[in-house]
């Protein structure tokens, strides 16, 4: 940056030559205060370039104000409508720009402003053309360099690299410098010696100097110093480069598992308040794997399914549901080994007929979606069994059909990712970044929202019907998409789930939202003018954005999004929920719709089961100050205490004791159930109940959520059981059943897996460890620190 004064750009009459001159600070006020006098102007013959700011303020961030000014000949201000027929551009390097309010060639009496923006601490090559409309006149040219700094600290970061050859690929790796928040995992190999590096941030990513913080040294904390994880040296103490931006500790992994690693202030009157901020941000957990090039699949050091405990190891309370859990791990086997014989590598069974069906394409979707109850459960022999199909069989380009893509994220993807989450097995990891990729054009629309179908194996979407973009769908990929860039440092997937969640807000709707958007190839996105439901079309949006919180906490926008949904859901709850209500016993509360017009729609759809279970699990996570505000708390638990009973209804009032996909209501109070309608007396042995049951136990212990799972549970083997299986039942207010000939994949994803959580002890599957996604897959998620 040269002197504050500026640069003289000189024409002469005209010339070709450009001469530099320090101009004096306030030479360009005097210059502008200098009245323009009538007649007595000249035409341009000289050009000063002032910078209107002080060097050390050309600040990432911060506009920097420029102005470029004419004078005559005689060193006075030129004549301005002179000055309007010259063109004048700027050209900058790096990521510096023009400000959007800088309006190029604007001249204001002999002077044109130029604001320029950077958001990257470098030094801008600053070009400034001046040409004439007259061909004879030589085209002015100067350079000059201005250096913009780094702004206010912002946050931490802490990356974790290879520091010697033998590490896994860099796919595997991952730099959360960048746009990774902190608290997530990363996969390495065991034995191989790893650089931490720490630096501080201002908000656009720049890095400054760590001294600024005022903390002096660092040390490097984990959980499981002792056996797990090694630091060198021992003693923790970061070592601060020549720079003094970045400091350093290598980490080696001793062992197999997962292993939590942050900052500590060495100082000891750092308070409490910095450090607890500190490791916030910088908390990492690394998952060590055995070097798959050593490692023989199951065996020693290698994660393998975890046995279920024995019933003398369980607390009183869990051993007398053991038996229960036991009998779901059995009604779930008996799915798989029929799946196995009679329908290996199709997308589901069909238990009638003893065969199976495509309906994803034909990847295997049954195999992908039972991975993680597979495990959970401690099936490991079928767990081995399913991993060697998707190492050895499984194959996207046979998807030769126009398949759901939300449904491949949360099943497929989410599927994959989910058995990588809990075995560490990087084959998994493989696989859903090769289906992921093979999904990312489907978002490459107009409004970067994805397209509803997609065919895997010509990589195109399915034909254009106009038909507008269901909510849940496109709002709900993002959980899958920000754990694949967690897990692989790929920033790309991430991306692309986040401009589709940023073009659903672009509608301009905050809270509850129309259940339609316009299609993926209108620009811009529009909400559509239809219902408001938290059923159909509409749930997993809902679900995500808390979810997308837990899994990224300091994102507070997520949270504060679904705060604010849950502050205008009482507008579709029957009766609507008050202060009072929540002191005494919780009314037996309904979902409704409502109709663009603003009429209540008197049906509950069964697929908004998921919501009692998703408010207590956001109750359960959000901070005090939170749910202090308008009294969060006992409110909405007295609601998914009340929507949880209302779900159970939903199956133990029918002659079978399965639910309907939907009941209509009565409009008069208690708002119970008028009738089954015929459309709706199907059951596809959804999920949704004993998800929020699984959810109401964890949060209260209360058996009651036992005993109506217990319920549910033996309806299903009641009357959907059938010798090759579980079937979909065409009514249920008749018995004896009638049966469908399908298995969904989700009876085995989610049905089974929660019924079976919820038997099962707390440590079965740590929910302070990982979030479930639409589908039941556990992702790592961030500890929470507060």
């Amino acid at each position: 940056l040269l002197p504050p004064g500026g640069v003289v750009l000189d024409n002469g009459t005209p010339t070709s030559r450009i001469t530099q001159e320090a101009v004096p600070q306030g030479a360009f006020a005097a210059l502008s205060r200098r009245p323009a006098l009538r007649g007595c102007c000249g035409a341009p013959a000289e050009f000063l370039w002032v910078f209107l700011d002080e060097a050390h303020e050309a600040v990432a961030g911060k506009p920097f104000r420029t102005k470029v000014i004419a004078r005559d000949a005689h060193g006075r201000q030129a004549r301005p409508a002179d000055c309007e027929t010259l063109r004048v551009d700027l050209g900058l390097s790096g990521g510096a720009r023009l400000s959007r309010d800088t309006a190029v060639n604007t001249w204001r009496r002999a002077a044109l402003e130029l604001v320029i923006e950077n958001e990257v601490a470098e030094v801008v090559k600053a070009e400034v053309r001046i040409e004439s409309p007259d061909p004879s006149m030589d085209v002015l040219l100067h350079t000059s360099q201005i250096k913009f700094t780094s702004g206010p600290a912002h946050r931490w970061s802490l990356t974790v690299r290879s520091k010697e050859d033998g590490h896994l690929p860099p796919a595997h790796a991952q730099d959360v410098a960048g746009s990774i928040p902190p608290g997530q995992v990363t996969t390495w190999v065991v034995g191989k010696m790893l650089g931490v590096a720490v630096s501080i941030h201002d908000r656009f990513g720049n890095r400054i100097a760590l001294s600024s913080a005022g903390l002096g040294p660092l040390l490097a904390r984990s959980d499981v110093l002792a056996g797990r994880l090694r630091l060198q040296p021992s003693d923790g103490v970061l070592e601060v480069d020549a720079s003094g931006e970045i400091a350093t500790i290598a980490v080696v992994g001793q062992r197999p598992g997962l292993a939590e690693i942050w900052l500590e202030p060495a100082a000891h009157n750092a308070s409490s308040a910095i450090a607890k901020e500190l490791r916030a941000q910088t908390t990492r957990t690394i998952m060590f794997v055995q070097d798959p090039d050593e490692a023989v699949e199951g065996a020693d050091g290698v994660e393998s399914a975890p046995s279920p405990p024995s019933v003398e190891a369980l607390s009183a309370d869990d051993a007398r549901w053991a038996h229960r859990a036991q009998e779901v791990r059995e009604a779930f086997q008996h799915a798989w080994s029929n799946y196995r014989q009679h329908a290996w590598g199709k997308d589901e069974l069909m238990p009638l007929s003893n065969s199976g069906k495509d309906t994803f394409g034909g990847v295997g979707a049954t195999v992908i979606d039972s991975l993680t109850t597979l495990w959970l459960m401690g099936l490991a022999p079928e767990f081995e069994r399913a991993a060697a199909f998707v190492k050895e069989e499984l194959d996207f380009t046979r998807a030769d059909s126009d398949v759901s893509v939300f449904e491949l994220v949360i099943r497929g993807v989410g599927g994959l990712l989910g058995a990588h989450t809990l075995s560490g097995r990087r084959i998994f990891l493989d696989r859903a970044r090769e289906l992921a990729d093979r999904l990312l054009p489907a978002f490459n629309t107009s409004s970067r929202l994805p397209w509803p179908k997609w065919n895997l194996a010509r990589g195109r979407p399915g034909p254009p019907t106009g038909e507008p973009t269901i909510l849940s769908e496109a709002g709900s990929v993002q959980l899958e998409f920000r754990a694949l860039s967690e897990q692989t440092g790929e920033s790309r997937f991430r991306e692309v789930a986040d401009a589709a969640f940023e073009a659903i807000q672009a509608a301009g709707i905050t809270g509850l939202m129309p259940v339609y958007l316009t299609p993926p190839d209108r620009y811009p996105v529009r909400a559509v003018n239809s219902k408001f439901a938290f059923g159909a079309l509409a749930d997993s949006y809902y679900e995500y954005l808390l979810k997308q919180w837990i899994q990224s906490p300091t994102e507070v926008r997520f949270k504060k999004m679904w705060i604010s949904v849950l502050n205008e859901l009482p507008g579709l709850i029957r009766p609507r929920p008050t202060a009072a209500a929540a002191r005494g016993p919780p009314p037996s509360y309904k979902l409704v719709e409502v109709s663009p017009g603003g009429d209540t729609i008197w049906k509950m759809d069964h697929l908004s089961c998921y919501a009692p279970g998703m408010i207590a699990l956001g109750l359960g996570e959000l901070p005090k100050e939170d749910l202090a505000e308008g009294g969060l708390n006992a409110t909405w638990w007295s609601v998914a205490q009340g929507l949880t009973e209302s779900c159970v209804s939903m199956w133990t009032s029918t002659k079978t004791g399965l639910a309907p996909e939907f009941v209509v209501l009565k409009s008069a109070a208690p708002f119970s159930t008028s009738a089954v309608p015929k459309a709706a007396r199907h059951s596809f042995l959804r999920p949704e109940t004993a998800e929020s049951l699984f959810y109401l136990f964890r949060a209260t212990g209360d058996e009651k959520y036992r005993r109506w799972g217990e319920q549910l549970f033996q309806a299903i083997l009641d009357h959907a059981k059938v010798p090759t299986g579980f079937c979909s039942v065409q009514d249920v207010t008749q018995a004896p059943t009638k049966k469908i000939d399908e298995l969904q994949s989700f009876v085995l994803a989610e049905t089974f897996k929660y019924l079976y959580l919820l038997f099962s002890p707390a440590d079965r599957l740590d929910l302070g460890r990982y979030v479930l996604n639409t589908e039941g897959h556990p992702l790592f998620r961030p500890p929470r620190t507060w």
